[in-house]
């Protein structure tokens, strides 16, 4: 399945001035402002992935966390790429509406399997127009995990619009993945919208 399961994906680093949609303008953010709303957003996972609510509410409080911390429009029109062009207004509104949940899906689905989390904030490096926070996520009997979080301000708040996982950019992984769904069936975005109807199925049915 071309759509792989990613923990965050991304935004473009320059405007794309479409006429169905233009996404919140962005600025580079001070390392200091980074790194403090990424220990903030680290605090608030811990909080609800360590607490001993039911996975329900668990579930329900990643997903309204998600939508606080991560710049999610931006993050679709990225992953969509090229398509943004072809797609209809509708097929556009559609299809972010549908990435907010599969977003939210993907990381409840992942993050429920984990307990007793710790989370250490390390430096911030500018790349390109982000601020790229390092972080260090450590989880029983399991080797610490580096993780890095890009993260612009976004109409004057702090988002995160990218995630570096051994060393490869998860907004990247997930355009290439979603344009691969698109070509293989003769370019149409709306395969794309079929199959990620089915992919929130999928993870519905496990949570």
């Amino acid at each position: 399945m071309y759509l792989r399961r990613f923990i965050l994906g991304a935004v473009a680093v320059a405007p794309m001035l479409l006429a169905i949609g233009t996404p919140a303008h962005a600025d580079t953010i001070p390392p200091d402002a980074a790194k403090a709303f990424i220990n903030q957003s680290g605090q608030k996972l811990m909080a609800i992935v360590n607490g001993s609510s039911s996975q329900t509410a668990k579930s329900e409080a990643l997903r309204q966390l998600v939508d606080q911390i991560v710049a999610v429009d931006r993050v679709g029109h990225y992953v969509l790429g090229r398509y943004v062009n072809v797609a209809t207004p509708g097929q556009y509104q559609e299809f972010l509406g549908l990435f907010h949940k599969l977003l939210a899906y993907n990381i409840t689905y992942q993050i429920n399997a984990y307990k007793n989390i710790s989370f250490t904030v390390n430096s911030a490096t500018p790349e390109g127009d982000d601020m790229v926070v390092d972080t260090t996520i450590t989880t029983p009997d399991k080797p610490p995990a580096d993780v890095g979080w890009a993260v612009d301000e976004i109409d004057g708040q702090p988002k995160i619009v990218d995630v570096i996982v051994a060393g490869t950019s998860l907004r990247i992984t997930t355009r290439n993945d979603y344009a691969s769904v698109i070509t293989d069936n003769g370019g149409q975005v709306s395969a794309l919208l079929t199959a990620m109807q089915h992919q929130i199925k999928k993870l519905a049915a496990v949570q």
